[in-house]
């Protein structure tokens, strides 16, 4: 009889090899062992987004991995270094925000005032992004749209995954959460060629 772990190697090939339906189960069998690892090392509300941060890392590179390496090892060492970096942000933070607590109160507003320009910059290259990603992949700027829509609407990383979820559902009622997470993750890669050629022509 077969382990999980072969069973889940054997998902692997055959995604690698083009199989969408093993792909989308490979990734939904991963999320469910990783959850739980996840919510022993940092807190609830935080679990599910690093838990698609990691996913979307072995998405991008599990077929990079070293011959002979076990997908769920080798996802295990993923998650343990995202949550050990989420870790060491947190510290970042920390320290930059002690840092701004003891600026004068003029450099604080000046830090504020560049602070929010350069987010609505970014803003808008993300919108732009967007845009021209969903003239190529519709499905894609429709999960995106719901997304944002579903900041807006507020709650944890889970909240904010589950609303944008439901509002995914009503376009595609089959969609279940580990289809959405596959197709997030493919949505996200394609955004990041879109930004990564904006850039380019800004910069030329």
């Amino acid at each position: 009889m077969s382990s999980p772990e072969t069973c889940l190697d054997t998902l692997s090939d055959r995604a690698l090899a083009g199989d969408s339906q093993a792909e989308t189960q490979l990734f939904e069998s991963l999320r469910v062992r990783f959850l739980p690892i996840a919510k022993r090392r940092v807190q609830v509300d935080q679990a599910e987004d690093l838990v698609q941060d990691t996913l979307r890392i072995v998405f991008d590179r599990y077929g990079e991995r070293n011959e002979g390496q076990g997908i769920l090892v080798w996802g295990l060492t993923v998650l343990r270094n995202v949550i050990g970096n989420y870790y060491q942000a947190k510290d970042r933070e920390n320290s930059r925000l002690s840092f701004v607590e003891e600026l004068p109160s003029d450099a604080a507003c000046e830090a504020d005032f560049l602070g929010e320009t350069e987010l609505a910059q970014t803003r808008d290259n993300l919108l732009e992004g967007i845009a021209t990603l969903a003239e190529r992949f519709p499905r894609c700027g429709k999960i995106f749209h719901h997304l944002l829509s579903s900041l807006e609407y507020g709650g944890s990383p889970n909240e904010v995954s589950t609303h944008c979820l439901g509002l995914v559902q009503k376009d595609d009622p089959d969609m279940n959460r580990g289809r959405f997470y596959t197709a997030l993750h493919r949505c996200r890669a394609q955004l990041r060629d879109v930004m990564d050629r904006m850039e380019q022509r800004k910069e030329s």
